[in-house]
């Protein structure tokens, strides 16, 4: 009977120490666990202060490239309005001289740059019925490149009729023209115009 009380006892304190061990492994685990999760929770909180932060600084870039790009419009918006003014002035400017006493000398120098700038000593020229070219004005043209350049120039009236003032030099077999009206002269011109904007010389 001893015996077996003996043998009982043994079995229940071998149990009751492999219930602490499992126990203990238990609480182990579970504090392992909890870490872990901590551990986790952590570094999650962390991704999201970080994806944040890179949020907000995203967001600043593009406020910032927004205000610049705003600023960026205005500033081009002010050059336009000054560059359509100067191109105005300039054009409306033309226009006074070509109605002028000497609009008809103005109008041969455009004959013989235009022809100049065709390179052929043959050509005929057209012009708009509001500033019209006649052969009086043709000679001018011949005697002044004979003198200036020692061209010898065979100028011709073209039938055709220009919506814009000026004249266009065309040769003879209407392959080839050089054009020289007012609203052309001034495009030529057009990165002086915009230079002159942009160096602040204009009002």
């Amino acid at each position: 009977m001893d015996t077996d009380n003996k043998l009982l006892k043994g079995i229940s304190s071998e149990a009751e120490k492999k219930a602490q061990s499992i126990l203990a492994r238990a609480e182990k685990r579970v504090e392992s666990i909890n870490r872990e999760n901590e551990l986790k929770i952590e570094r999650e909180l962390a991704k999201e202060e970080r994806d944040l932060e890179n949020r907000i600084q995203v967001e600043n870039l593009k406020l910032k490239s927004a205000k610049k790009a705003a600023e960026r419009k205005a500033e081009l918006s002010v050059l336009e309005k000054k560059y359509n003014y100067l191109y105005s002035t300039i054009k409306e400017k033309i226009y006074l001289k070509l109605e002028g006493s000497d609009g008809q000398i103005l109008l041969e120098k455009w004959i013989l740059e235009a022809v100049l700038g065709l390179g052929l000593s043959e050509a005929k020229i057209a012009f708009s019925a509001k500033y019209p070219v006649n052969e009086k004005m043709l000679n001018n043209v011949s005697k002044l490149a004979k003198s200036d350049y020692n061209l010898k120039l065979n100028l011709q009236l073209d039938s055709r009729r220009l919506i814009d003032a000026g004249v266009v030099a065309t040769s003879l077999d209407g392959k080839v023209s050089f054009n020289n009206q007012v609203e052309i002269r001034i495009r030529r011109f057009d990165r002086e115009i915009k230079k002159t904007v942009q160096e602040g010389l204009c009002p």
